[in-house]
């Protein structure tokens, strides 16, 4: 059909409406007046809490420094919401909330694409649908578990650093807001693609695999919210680790594991990936899943991997820069203690000034072998929990892949 055609078409409806009246215009005059106000409204609240934070900003930090490591005390792995995450602002913070919240949203595509099913009995019997609202909700659940887990081990973790509270919370911000969303949805898209064109293919043409469709999209697009969260935190630890020192001694940060938090980001990660796949697994032993359901969880899995390997090669650096400073300190010490022994003629000493001098030598050796042990063990268990939780998911990727390439 030609375009002046339907051009004209479209014309003749506009003049076809009823002309508006009075009461209509001030209904629309007064709904219009409304919005700008709320437009403003929203523009001052936004630039009195900005205003707000910079006031806070030094107030906030000389807390965080008297009392460094609060976000210690919280659970890392929790489904309460931090308010920083995206998903924390659209759905409840409270986990009994937010699952209740879940649970409807994941069952509300069910019961829409149960009303627009020709055939119930057929839309009853896909096995697609018939585990979609319990995946649906696993993905829910493991973006929110992601986003408190980076938030709070990141937070933990710059509590030890001579860094300004106020600009971890903004790079997390950043990560986890829209900016983040906004990467999420141009990293989904070529998995989306791939999902259309299965459907396009299957000929799946109906209301009800069109639902569907959306459904796999708002999958990929929490997936790939997931992998954004993992390169942002990798990149925020490396800046917050290569630009900032520890506040306390190197003795006190290997003792009490001050490192821990930015390791712990993909220790704690391994976990959730390793209960994601279990649901992973059955979704798609119980619907005989695509490629595409598998590139997923083996993306996730590598950038797991990646995420803990350069901030603990960093850290690893960073430490045994510091270690060795100290031990060379301590060293100058016995050095210095050990010449002034032989300046005495090498005799015994018998005075408690002597025996003093000899205690303290003992203390230093005992301090440069305790540090050397230390420094030795740091990442170790968290590199040993990473590589248990992977095994499973690893394997059973591998073990797909090589069914899948050689048909």
């Amino acid at each position: 059909m030609d375009w002046r055609v339907q051009l004209n078409g479209l014309l003749e409806a506009i003049e076809r409406l009823p002309q508006p009246t009075l009461p209509m215009a001030v209904a629309a005059f007064v709904s219009l007046a409304l919005l700008l106000t709320l437009i403003a409204v929203w523009m001052r609240n936004l630039s009195l809490r900005q205003r707000l934070a910079r006031h806070e900003g030094d107030a906030v930090e000389g807390l965080h420094a008297r009392i460094s490591g609060w976000e210690d005390e919280l659970p890392a792995i929790s489904l309460e919401g931090e308010g920083r995450a995206l998903i924390d602002r659209i759905l409840p913070r409270r986990p009994r909330n937010f699952l209740w919240m879940v649970a409807a949203l994941s069952v509300a595509p069910w019961v829409v694409a149960f009303l627009l099913a020709a055939d119930k009995g057929r839309f009853l019997a896909s096995r697609e649908w018939q585990l979609q609202p319990f995946y649906l909700a696993a993905h829910f659940v493991t973006l929110r578990l992601f986003a408190t887990m980076f938030t709070r081990n990141f937070l933990a973790g710059v509590a030890h650093l001579d860094m300004p509270p106020t600009n971890a919370r903004r790079g997390a911000k950043l990560v986890l807001g829209p900016a983040g969303a906004l990467v999420a949805v141009v990293l989904a898209a070529p998995f989306s693609f791939y999902d259309y064109q299965f459907a396009m293919g299957a000929k799946l043409a109906g209301g009800t695999e069109r639902l569907l469709l959306a459904v796999w999209c708002l999958e990929w697009f929490m997936m790939a919210f997931i992998w954004v969260q993992m390169l942002g935190f990798l990149l925020l630890t490396r800046w917050a680790v290569g630009e900032h020192r520890f506040r306390a001694p190197i003795e006190v940060v290997l003792l009490e594991r001050q490192y821990r938090p930015f390791l712990q980001m993909s220790a704690q990660g391994a976990s959730i990936v390793l209960g994601f796949f279990i649901v992973n697994a059955v979704y798609v032993w119980y619907t005989g899943g695509e490629l595409s359901d598998y590139t997923g969880i083996a993306i996730t899995l590598v950038l797991l991997l990646v995420g803990f390997v350069p901030p603990w090669m960093q850290l690893t650096a960073k430490v045994d820069r510091a270690v060795k400073a100290e031990m060379a300190g301590l060293r100058r010490v016995l050095a210095a203690s050990e010449a002034a022994g032989i300046a005495a003629h090498g005799a015994p000493p018998k005075s408690a000034r002597g025996l003093e001098d000899h205690l303290e030598e003992a203390l230093v050796m005992l301090r440069i072998a305790y540090l050397e042990r230390l420094h030795r063990d740091l990442g170790q268990m968290e590199a040993k929990s990473i590589v248990l939780r992977v095994l499973v998911p690893a394997t059973t990727l591998a073990y797909y892949a090589m069914h899948f390439f050689r048909g």
